[in-house]
């Protein structure tokens, strides 16, 4: 008994620290580092670590994250590069292993709830402070970028912010207390006012309305689909309409693309980078399409690339696009084992409401924001989806979770 009693506590304080974890990581990545440490110490020390771990690799979302991480493995063996280069990769996916670790951790619906009413409420709170910043037309850390920008980066706090959104949509069909019901409501008005007028991420503005349309079709059921489009796609018109940031920003790629040219030697712009790392990431598939170059592959194979046949191209070790690199480090086979893990990821979100639906809507906008980055791969985004999807897509319990 007094194991057992133990062993909730342990079990308990592992998602404490989870949840501290995902909330921190937009914010302060070494907070996010240190509870994630100790998530997985205190994890450790419950005595119940195979246990949670058979549950994880019961749920399907678990099994294709093995798959897909022993192909990087594979694909680390056959890579033309050095061991340190070659792990430094592995640990860049590091991620899925907390996804892994989280489905068996989550089995409470109310664990699950406590989740997000803490998440939604920080990520609220951070958009009413930013707001207070961008009015005042002041930086709230001079190097994480403009007036309003609280978090690592302006995608940082973006992607966070549409997270907590989704987050409180499904909160607020939950049918919460109507204490917290008027709050929940501006929090969402806070929160997606950030994104269109505040933030300056590019891919947000298209992440964003794809996630929110899915989200509200999930809720409403596909009958509805036409009446659901109708009105996202007039409501985010007015909100980009309005938006001068919004159109600052695009005016600005459009210019950018205009005066990209793969014959310059260091393209000056973000857009004008990615032209160039998309041609030359495509060529490099046309290589090596089905197995790849291997984990860790790509800044060799593209830098040998360059040398060849394009010597005064841009050199980079991410192409900024999560699918492109995927394909050119593992090849097709590793594309088709990704694009399975998003896959599966929806359709276990889909199979979980109401919470699971913010899960699988979140884990659609990192697929779209992913074709111009990497966030599958990168610290806060990467760090952000895996513990969310996590969370709350693990197979709730039927009996009540431990309080």
């Amino acid at each position: 008994m007094m194991f057992k009693n133990y062993s909730e506590k342990a079990l308990n304080a592992s998602r404490a620290l989870a949840i501290l974890a995902v909330t921190a990581a937009p914010i302060s990545t070494a907070v996010a580092s240190v509870a994630s440490v100790l998530l997985i110490l205190v994890w450790l020390g419950s005595g119940r670590a195979i246990t949670t771990l058979s549950m994880s690799w019961q749920h399907p979302l678990g099994k294709i994250i093995v798959v897909f991480y022993g192909w990087l493995l594979i694909g680390a063996f056959y890579a033309d590069t050095e061991w340190p280069a070659k792990l430094a990769t592995l640990s860049s996916w590091q991620k899925l292993a907390f996804t892994f670790l989280l489905l068996g951790l989550f089995q409470s619906g109310l664990w699950k709830k406590r989740f997000l009413y803490v998440f939604v409420g920080v990520m609220s709170l951070a958009a009413l402070i930013s707001l207070g910043y961008w009015l005042a037309d002041v930086p709230f850390i001079a190097k994480r970028g403009g007036p309003g920008i609280l978090m690592s980066n302006h995608s940082a706090q973006s992607m966070a912010f549409i997270a907590a959104f989704l987050g409180g949509l499904m909160l607020l069909k939950d049918n919460p207390p109507k204490s917290l019901h008027l709050l929940l409501w501006l929090g969402l008005v806070l929160l997606i006012f950030n994104v269109f007028f505040i933030s300056t991420a590019r891919s947000a503005y298209i992440a964003m309305p794809v996630a929110v349309t899915f989200a509200l079709v999930s809720i409403y059921g596909r009958r509805k689909l036409p009446h659901i489009v109708a009105a996202c796609s007039l409501g985010f018109a007015l909100v980009i309409g309005a938006s001068g940031t919004i159109h600052k920003r695009f005016d600005q790629a459009v210019t950018e693309a205009g005066q990209a040219s793969t014959d310059t030697s260091s393209p000056e712009t973000p857009v004008g980078a990615r032209v160039v790392f998309y041609k030359t990431a495509l060529e490099l598939v046309k290589e090596n399409p089905v197995f790849g170059f291997g984990t860790s592959g790509f800044k060799s194979a593209y830098l040998a690339h360059l040398e060849q046949d394009h010597p005064s191209w841009a050199e980079t070790s991410d192409p900024h696009n999560q699918y492109l690199f995927v394909w050119v480090e593992n090849g097709l086979i590793g594309l088709l084992i990704f694009l399975a893990y998003i896959v599966i990821g929806m359709r276990a979100g889909l199979a979980a409401p109401p919470y699971g639906l913010a899960a699988a809507s979140f884990l659609l906008a990192i697929a779209v924001s992913s074709l111009f980055n990497s966030h599958f791969k990168t610290f806060v985004e990467g760090n952000l989806l895996a513990f969310f999807l996590a969370i709350l897509v693990s197979k709730a319990s039927d009996r009540p979770g431990p309080a």
